[in-house]
């Protein structure tokens, strides 16, 4: 009897095929016959499953929206607020391997939203989702007294994603940055918001 495939596990397979090719060979080089040999299947398996370039591009860069999300939500019962704050914003910083090949690949997929429509939507919705994250973190600060009451929460928030984004950049391709320096700069940023 033939093996059935899981649809669901072999869509992330090759969003993860994907991720290797862009992160060793750079978004040119994500052909579907490249990405498609990565995998381990044909291209024509894998058109069975991405009708598009396109999807297949999408679909790798929400996937990568998603694993940031859940990271997020196992810090939800961290009872310190501050600690909880930091574990949350640690999960979008590329701080090891798997998420130093997210953000990565990510900033790769960015810099084909002009030609892709659909990245073009994933990476605003990843933007407007990365503000809400700093809008919520500083929002569970100032229910605990964390954030003093003359701050204008709209606007740390931005000050708070430029931080982060900025921060996520320099671990990327900067070599002097420390990941104990950025997290100790993240900490400290919050503290001065009381």
């Amino acid at each position: 009897m033939p093996k059935l495939i899981d649809h669901a596990q072999r869509r992330i397979e090759i969003a993860e095929a994907l991720w290797r090719v862009v992160s060793r060979d750079g978004v040119a080089a994500a052909s579907v016959r490249d990405v498609a040999a990565e995998a381990g299947i044909s291209a024509g398996s894998l058109r069975h499953v991405f009708a598009t370039k396109e999807e297949l591009l999408a679909f790798s860069m929400e996937l990568i929206y998603e694993r940031v999300a859940a990271r997020v939500r196992t810090h939800a019962t961290k009872r310190d607020p501050l600690r909880r704050a930091e574990a949350v914003l640690a999960e979008v910083l590329p701080l090891d391997d798997n998420r130093r090949i997210e953000m990565h690949v990510n900033l790769a997929l960015v810099t084909e939203a002009a030609a892709h429509p659909a990245l073009a939507r994933a990476g605003v919705q990843a933007h407007e989702g990365l503000r809400e994250l700093c809008r919520g973190v500083l929002a569970d600060l100032a229910d605990h007294g964390l954030v003093a009451a003359s701050r204008d929460l709209d606007a740390e928030s931005m000050h708070l994603h430029a931080l982060v984004d900025g921060l996520a950049v320099h671990l990327l391709l900067g070599h002097n940055d420390r990941p104990t320096r950025v997290r100790r700069l993240i900490v400290d940023h919050l503290a001065s918001l009381r």
